[in-house]
């Protein structure tokens, strides 16, 4: 399910570079299906740090067949629009497994992993590949290009990223402005496309094509102008079209 996952995190808008704060509240479903419910909460803040959280849980089918709960947490400092990770973990629960994990940085470069699956442990060091000096965990590539499109407007956009295991990289290309309208939100969106590559690994995982992107629509949000999604598709997986949206915001300056 990594890609289903890897869409939630790009429900963060775009944010502007003084405090602020936008949770979202969304919907996911495939194919015929609603899939999992999710929140998200992206926070930047005056003293040049930041905090990303986001949950899942599975809901009706999905849920019955594929039980899941999920929370993701990352977080540093914002150095000259540079991004820092000081820490990134995530835990989910599944019908018979717990696991988490946790990547520890120093100034930006992972030092060590901790791994737990149900009552077993593990530490591992990491020894960074020197040709993707500036990676990042993926919530952290995600709160870069939000700050990017706010700060330029548009989705062009490259980075790449360390889950603790595997390098990737994430592209973003803006496709220009449509008209969008979701039960939800309605306006002149911009439109961007995603794309990950996951290097060395032809298999990323269900619901996860290298060749598939990820198609998405910013608004803005009236008051502090702030980008935010308000929908993102994947055309393509084995169950159908995955499609996301925004159901509500909560935006604090």
């Amino acid at each position: 399910m990594k890609r289903g996952l890897l869409i939630l995190f790009l429900l963060c808008g775009a944010l502007p570079a003084n405090a602020l704060q936008i949770k979202h509240y969304v919907k996911t479903s495939i194919g015929i299906f609603d899939a999992c419910e999710e929140t998200f909460s992206y926070t930047f803040n005056a003293d040049n740090t930041y905090d990303v959280q986001t949950s899942i849980t599975t809901s009706g089918t999905f849920d019955t067949l594929y039980p899941l709960k999920a929370t993701y947490h990352a977080y540093g400092t914002v150095e000259k629009q540079k991004f820092l990770p000081q820490k990134y973990s995530r835990s989910n629960k599944t019908r018979f497994n717990n696991r988490s994990k946790e990547v520890i940085y120093k100034n930006g470069v992972p030092q060590y992993r901790i791994s737990v699956k149900n009552d077993n442990r593990r530490q591992d060091p990491i020894t960074p590949d020197p040709q993707y000096a500036s990676s990042n965990d993926l919530l952290t590539t995600m709160a870069e290009m939000a700050a990017h499109v706010n700060r330029t407007g548009n989705c062009d956009f490259e980075q790449y990223s360390f889950n603790g295991k595997k390098y990737s990289l994430s592209k973003i290309k803006t496709q220009g402005y449509e008209k969008l309208l979701t039960p939800y939100f309605s306006g002149m969106a911009l439109k961007c496309r995603y794309e990950i590559e996951v290097l060395d690994d032809a298999d990323a995982g269900f619901l996860f094509s290298n060749k598939e992107p990820i198609e998405f629509w910013l608004l803005q949000d009236p008051a502090t102008k702030a980008y935010f999604l308000a929908r993102a598709i994947i055309k393509n997986t084995p169950l159908g079209k995955l499609e996301a949206l925004t159901t509500k915001i909560e935006v604090t300056p």
